[in-house]
């Protein structure tokens, strides 16, 4: 398994390019607007994207889904079908969430919203090599991707190095945000590199120090 990582755009979200599991077939995790530089990385290497898979489906996370369908329309996009309402009616939650949050980024993020694929298929309870961890929290369909053979957990805004993601936007809920932290860091392994939608990698060992799970 190859891991390109990009930190992309507004908000400087991480998205993870996946490749090297079979033939040229490359996976994204997460689509930030400014994607444009991962498109570019995967025509340059002769990659043909399979799958994006959304760890959850707030705006920074899904603003380049219109122009990667664009580039790459065989490409199926996976979301948790909890945080399906924020991708449907041209973003409408998102457009709330921002309307609320972010007022001074709404009119030029709205256009990235408005044109939001409509096609998504839904996670079970796993995809390719990832275990799909349901962890709530951050928003009612958040999602952290487990592969154990390779030791990697794609954590979304679920985790980030020492820290956790907001809980105070729709869907947020702290109390299951921690119930799922712990739960989380108890079934993944000491030496597992945890890869966030924000910020430095980490590493399991550390987190569950943290957490007081050690």
């Amino acid at each position: 398994m190859k891991i390109q990582p990009f930190t992309l755009g507004e908000v400087s979200t991480n998205t993870y390019l996946v490749y090297g599991l079979n033939g040229n077939d490359a996976i994204l995790v997460d689509a930030p607007d400014g994607i444009g530089k991962v498109i570019r990385f995967i025509r340059e290497n002769g990659l043909d994207l399979k799958y994006i898979l959304l760890t959850h489906a707030h705006f920074d996370h899904v603003m380049g889904l219109t122009e990667l369908s664009k580039e790459f329309p065989d490409a199926e996009i996976f979301v948790d079908q909890a945080d399906s309402c924020f991708l449907l009616n041209s973003g409408e939650m998102n457009v709330k969430l921002l309307s609320e949050s972010f007022p001074f980024m709404l009119k030029a993020f709205r256009p990235y919203l408005d044109s939001l694929p409509t096609d998504y298929r839904f996670y079970g309870k796993s995809i390719l090599s990832f275990s799909v961890i349901r962890t709530p929290g951050h928003t009612e369909g958040s999602v952290c991707l487990y592969d154990e053979k390779e030791k990697i957990l794609f954590s979304g805004d679920t985790i980030f190095s020492g820290s956790y993601g907001r809980t105070d936007f729709p869907g947020g809920n702290q109390g299951k945000l921690f119930r799922s932290i712990r739960t989380l860091l108890s079934s993944i392994s000491d030496d597992t590199l945890i890869l966030p939608g924000h910020g430095a990698y980490t590493e399991a060992k550390k987190e569950k120090a943290f957490y007081g799970l050690l």
